[in-house]
């Protein structure tokens, strides 16, 4: 089930609301204020996971003479 962001044009609050399916087509109300006049935002989200030292964002998380992880430069 989606989750969207949106926003009240009348009083400017930010609000979620989950949606049963991707193609569910209904215009949610502000909770605050109950305004139908709002819009979808851009949403950012966050992923979990281990984190690599170079920094490079590739898979293998090693560092800048390797690849895997698995040189002696790594096991520091």
């Amino acid at each position: 089930m989606p989750l969207y962001e949106f926003m009240c044009d009348k009083c400017g609050k930010r609000f979620e609301e989950l949606f049963r399916s991707l193609t569910e087509r209904r215009r949610p109300r502000c909770p605050h204020c109950k305004s139908g006049n709002v819009h979808k935002m851009f949403s950012t989200f966050a992923m979990g996971g281990g984190s690599s030292k170079g920094g490079g964002g590739g898979g293998g998380g090693g560092c800048a003479s390797c690849s895997g992880g698995s040189c002696a430069s790594c096991r520091r």
